[in-house]
């Protein structure tokens, strides 16, 4: 019972998240509480990634 109850937060956490950034469906038309908390873990991290900085990567010497 633990395990759902922090499974249902951490989607409750992402879904809250995702709104925030202008997410409401995804690609496929699917509502974000619709999702499995992988996918919700994948399209959180493809927004980050999205919008991370873009950093050169230099080789040190």
């Amino acid at each position: 019972m633990e395990l759902k109850k922090a499974v249902e937060r951490r989607k409750s956490h992402l879904i809250n998240r995702l709104i925030k950034t202008g997410f409401t469906k995804t690609h496929d038309g699917r509502q974000l509480y619709e999702l499995p908390l992988a996918d919700l873990e994948r399209l959180h991290i493809e927004y980050k990634c999205q919008t991370a900085p873009q950093y050169e990567i230099k080789q040190v010497n």
